[in-house]
C-alpha cells in the first residue's frame, strides 16, 4: 500500500525549488522596473535601436484683408480703409517656434474732405504697396491653450506710396511718388487656419495701426 505520509513529503520538497524560481523571475522583474537592471547581464544583452528624429516642414499661402487705421500726421490725409494682403511662409520643426514669411500687402486711402478743402483739391488718394519679410514667434509654450495659438509677429517692408490728386496748381508739398521702409509688430492668435493680428506699422508720416484676417492654404510639405 502507498505511504500517504511519504508522499504528502515528497510533493512538498519537490514543490520548493519551483516556488523559489518564481520568486527570482519576480525579484529580478522588479528591478528591471525600477531601473536596477539596466546594468546587469541581462540589459547589456538588450541590443538598442537608435531612432532618428526627422524634421517635418512645409510652405504655406496665407491670404486675407484687414483694417488700416492712420496714426499721427497721416490721419489728416487718410481715412481709414480695408485692404488686402498675401504671405508665403515656411514653417518647419527645426525652427520651431519661428515661421519665416514673405509677404506683400495693399492698401488704398481717400482722404479727408477738410484736407481736400485746405489743399485746392476734388480728389486725393494714396495707395501703398507693401513688399517685405516677417517672423512669427509661437508662444504654444508659455501660453498653453487648448484652441488657440498665440503669437507675436514682427516685419520690415519696402513701401511703394503712390498720391494721386486732380491739379499741380495746389499747396501740397507731398510728392507723387516715394518709397519708405516701415517696420512693424503685433500680437495675434492662430485658430485652425485662420490668423487674427493686431499689428503697429511704423512708417514716418504713414504710420498706422493693422487689424488683420488670413487664411492659411499648404502648398508643399517635405
Amino acid at each position: 500500500m502507498i505511504n500517504y505520509r511519504t508522499f504528502i513529503i515528497g510533493i512538498f520538497l519537490l514543490s520548493v525549488p519551483l516556488t523559489a524560481q518564481f520568486k527570482d523571475v519576480s525579484f529580478l522583474g522588479d528591478h528591471q522596473k525600477s531601473g536596477f537592471g539596466q546594468n546587469s547581464v541581462f540589459a547589456d544583452s538588450v541590443k538598442k535601436k537608435l531612432v532618428t528624429k526627422r524634421s517635418i516642414s512645409a510652405i504655406f499661402l496665407s491670404v486675407g484683408g484687414g483694417i488700416s487705421v492712420p496714426l499721427d500726421s497721416f490721419r489728416t490725409s487718410a481715412r481709414v480703409t480695408f485692404g488686402i494682403l498675401g504671405r508665403l511662409e515656411f514653417s518647419s520643426t527645426s525652427i520651431f517656434p519661428f515661421v519665416i514669411g514673405a509677404q506683400a500687402d495693399y492698401f488704398s486711402y481717400n482722404a479727408p474732405d477738410e484736407f481736400k478743402t485746405i489743399h485746392l483739391l476734388t480728389g486725393y488718394k494714396t495707395k501703398i504697396l507693401g513688399l517685405g519679410l516677417n517672423i512669427e514667434y509661437s508662444l504654444a509654450k508659455i501660453l498653453r491653450s487648448s484652441f488657440t495659438m498665440p503669437f507675436l509677429t514682427v516685419d520690415v517692408k519696402t513701401n511703394m506710396i503712390k498720391r494721386e490728386y486732380d491739379s499741380d496748381d495746389t499747396t501740397l508739398a507731398l510728392p507723387r511718388s516715394e518709397s519708405r521702409i516701415s517696420v512693424g509688430a503685433g500680437f495675434g492668435m492662430t485658430l485652425f487656419i485662420f490668423d487674427f493680428v493686431v499689428k503697429y506699422n511704423y512708417m514716418k508720416n504713414n504710420s498706422f495701426i493693422g487689424v488683420y484676417t488670413k487664411t492659411k492654404f499648404p502648398v508643399i510639405r517635405f
